[in-house]
């Protein structure tokens, strides 16, 4: 990383980490009945902020925001077509997608904006700012491990990484506002059999996101690039065309 950029991403780091364990506390304690919403809105911006600062410096931005526009709409598209599949839903393969090609930041942004988006049509709940936060995160960690890396165009790296990173974050994340908001009396008897309650359903998530990954994402993440080398979006510094 360059060392602006570096700056850059630690500074939005720490902010993110700092507002939303702020937002979940006086969602909590103030906001009573529709915390939910307030808590999602609060994330939501705060996810977007550090995204849009990163255009005041950029030539294009009108083109970055159409194509994560729409990038978004396949991954909420993707997971409200699989209804009727609780865990096999291509969302997280999406934002992984997103995130190996754009960059870590376009990762988490997608993955926040894309299960807030969704779940206008799977409903709002507790769940919902936890969901933001582990997709998100999802993007970002995965954006991270394959930045300038040749190893994104290798299948079943791509693939096992992305299910392992989504079982991890995205599975402990999420489950974690069932042990914050379903359990009456703490203990870890009780946390423990959260967090397991949850690992098949985590498990078969991760594994359609490293199967789709497989399959599609080397064709999906080829298009996406020849698209940033053609109108010259969401470029790192130093960063060279790629030719197909």
């Amino acid at each position: 990383m360059q060392k602006k950029s570096k700056v850059k991403f630690i500074i939005n780091l720490v902010l993110l980490c700092a507002a939303v364990p702020a937002a979940v506390i006086s969602g909590f304690f103030f906001f009573g009945s529709r915390q939910y919403y307030i808590l999602s809105a609060v994330i939501i911006a705060a996810s977007i902020l550090p995204f849009f600062i990163s255009f005041e410096r950029k030539k294009s931005p009108s083109k970055e925001i159409a194509v994560l526009a729409s990038i978004t709409a396949v991954a909420v598209i993707g997971r409200a077509a699989f209804y009727s599949l609780p865990q096999i839903k291509p969302v997280a393969a999406v934002v992984i997608v997103a995130a190996v090609c754009f960059g870590y930041e376009t990762g988490f942004l997608t993955g926040a904006l894309s299960m807030f988006l969704s779940d206008i049509f799977f409903g709002f709940g507790i769940w919902t700012p936890f969901q933001m936060l582990g997709l998100g995160l999802t993007g970002l960690i995965c954006g991270l491990i394959f930045r300038r890396s040749a190893l994104k165009y290798n299948r079943f790296v791509l693939g096992i990484t992305g299910g392992i990173v989504t079982f991890i974050v995205y599975g402990f994340i999420a489950d974690s506002s069932s042990v914050l908001f379903l359990i009456p009396d703490f203990s870890w008897a009780a946390v423990l059999s959260v967090y397991s309650a949850g690992i098949l359903y985590n498990a078969i998530f991760a594994a359609a996101t490293a199967v789709l990954l497989i399959l599609f994402g080397k064709t999906f993440i080829e298009k996406l690039r020849r698209i940033k080398n053609k109108y010259g979006i969401f470029k790192l510094a130093g960063e060279y065309n790629e030719k197909y």
